[in-house]
């Protein structure tokens, strides 16, 4: 994924309060052989589900590329470099790092101890072959780190673009975004990456999703950080005798306006229970 000069295409799957991993990974079938790698996200919203680095295992096992998401929420450091040497072992060698959704004041407690510059570091002094305390990992391997971005707070806030940067020189090798669908903010944000010449070679992969209702994108909008959706959007999904087909056509369209952006690699489809979707989405550029 990492490796190529054609425009990428990621998607998601949160897994599910399960015991059955076989349900888990059979949410991505129709994205094998489409998608050029998958998040397995890592108990979003801070609600418990089958562990992550589990299904994700499985899933590199089906054909399909993997990014692991990994939060510093809920792990120590031992954890996590368990979880990292854990990937490394079964082939996974992307991690998405995150510093997590918080809870509120009578949530789980929280460990916090990385944030996701703390992780990208961390993902980097493992691939140079040592735990944090020195100690040598055996065989060991690569690890390619990962950062999230907001559009709107690139465009909104001066000091945006110097912290994006700064996880760039601990490691990153690619950016994923929050939620966009629209090009001129898009545009504003390929031009601004482009002027100030840090990401060429870092994959910057924009995010949006397959919305499926006018009220499923409100309620996003009010409730997830960073998800920004238009009320012309909601309007067109809205007035929709097919919303579903209607969520899709307009990723559609947006990707076919963005692909040749400069410093734009590629899109992240995301969104609950989206993997048919974005394999819908997906096979419409194959």
């Amino acid at each position: 994924m990492l490796n190529t000069n054609s425009f990428i295409f990621t998607s998601e799957t949160t897994p599910d309060v399960t015991t059955d991993l076989g349900e888990c990974v059979s949410h991505v079938e129709d994205l094998i052989g489409l998608a050029d790698a998958i998040n397995v996200t890592d108990s979003p919203n801070c609600k418990s589900r089958l562990n992550s680095l589990l299904v994700a295992s499985e899933i590199k096992r089906s054909g399909l590329d993997v990014i692991l998401q990994l939060t510093g929420r809920d792990r120590n450091q031992i954890a996590l470099e368990s979880v990292l040497l854990g990937a490394l072992s079964v082939g996974i060698n992307k991690v998405l790092c995150l510093s997590g959704d918080q809870p509120d004041e009578n949530g789980p407690a929280v460990v916090n101890e990385f944030n996701g510059n703390g992780l990208i570091e961390l993902c980097k002094v493992i691939s140079e072959g040592t735990l944090s305390d020195g100690t040598a990992i055996k065989k060991s391997l690569p690890i390619y780190s990962g950062a999230a971005d907001d559009l709107y707070t690139q465009i909104s806030k001066p000091d945006a673009l110097s912290k994006l940067v700064t996880k760039i020189e601990l490691g990153a090798n690619f950016v994923q975004t929050q939620y966009c669908f629209d090009y001129d903010v898009i545009k504003q944000y390929s031009e601004k990456l482009n002027d100030q010449g840090s990401f060429n070679d870092c994959k910057v992969i924009i995010g949006m999703g397959p919305l499926k209702s006018a009220k499923q994108g409100d309620w996003m909008r009010k409730n997830l950080w960073g998800v920004n959706i238009s009320d012309e959007i909601l309007k067109r999904l809205e007035e929709s005798n097919s919303p579903v087909e209607t969520g899709e056509e307009i990723c559609q369209e947006l990707i076919e306006k963005i692909m040749d952006l400069p410093c734009i690699d590629g899109v992240h489809l995301m969104g609950p229970s989206c993997e048919k979707s974005s394999a819908r989405i997906i096979s419409h550029f194959k």
